[in-house]
């Protein structure tokens, strides 16, 4: 199997010709005016076909070791060629030292979510963990792509992949297109789901379920999707995973507050009654 294949592959088929519209998607967006808005289903639609996660090997559950051997694996495939075509000597002890590094980099790559704030909060990816609760992500970088195996208590829950869109390319020209390719792979259209700041969700989504993991299809832009997939199990008992909540920014200190209250000038007494003889 060509590297190609195996960083993003993601789905248990190919994305096939489209097989609804456009209109499909839009009809699920609130409506303006004074039409009411059509109900947003509870979950994500059951998928016709199986979520597949890629490479081979990979589940959820696994640690960052077990994620970090099954990367190893996979690269030392997509080697092969390479050293197959190499002779043995310089270039071939060259060729070594490459492998090496790209595996060091997958585990060098790691990046705690402690009680520092990251470099990641200023990018797309804001929203998609918490601090404080034993959770980490990974990246492997490689063919012009990026993957990114989110964990909680060491435990692989999500993986997602960003990709490229634009005329040609064959996950579509753009997020519209994309999710219409999606909906005929899976067989029926996604769920639509408006952005929530609130809820940490910055963008547009569609999504899609089986037994064991939900798809979503991301908003990136014109030029850029993002695929997550998430271990439902996981999902179901996020809320209890991640006791420590996100503080507010905007809040005032507690000890401002505290100040702001006794400089304040003590209330007035109550004034006499009316008729009140003293």
């Amino acid at each position: 199997m060509k590297a190609k294949r195996l960083l993003g592959a993601g789905l248990a088929v190919g994305l096939g010709l489209a097989a609804i519209t456009s209109t499909a998607v839009v009809a699920a967006q609130p409506k303006r005016g004074n039409a009411a808005a059509p109900a947003r289903p509870a979950d994500p639609p059951a998928t016709k076909k199986t979520i597949a996660l890629t490479p081979p090997g990979i589940q959820w559950g696994m640690s960052t070791k077990q994620v970090a051997a099954v990367i190893d694996k996979m690269l030392d495939e997509a080697y092969v060629p390479r050293y197959k075509a190499t002779s043995p000597g310089v270039k071939m002890r060259a060729l070594d030292a490459e492998l090496a590094e790209e595996k060091s980099a997958f585990r060098r790559s790691r990046i705690d979510f402690g009680k520092l704030p990251t470099g990641i909060d200023a990018t797309p990816l804001k929203g998609e963990y918490t601090y404080l609760n034993k959770e980490s992500m990974m990246t492997l970088i490689r063919d012009g792509g990026k993957r990114h195996f989110f964990f909680i208590q060491d435990k692989l829950w999500k993986i997602i992949d960003e990709h490229a869109l634009g005329e040609g390319n064959p996950r579509g020209k753009d997020f519209m297109s994309a999710v219409t390719k999606l909906a005929s792979t899976f067989g029926l259209p996604g769920r639509v789901t408006p952005p929530d700041p609130d809820k940490g969700r910055y963008v547009t989504e569609v999504d899609w379920k089986d037994a064991a993991t939900r798809f979503r299809a991301i908003e990136r832009g014109d030029a850029e999707i993002a695929f997550a997939y998430e271990d439902l199990v996981t999902l179901s008992s996020l809320e209890s995973l991640r006791p420590n909540k996100p503080t507010d920014a905007n809040a005032i200190d507690p000890s401002v507050a505290s100040a702001i209250r006794k400089d304040e000038a003590p209330p007035a007494p109550p004034p006499d009654k009316a008729g009140k003889k003293k």
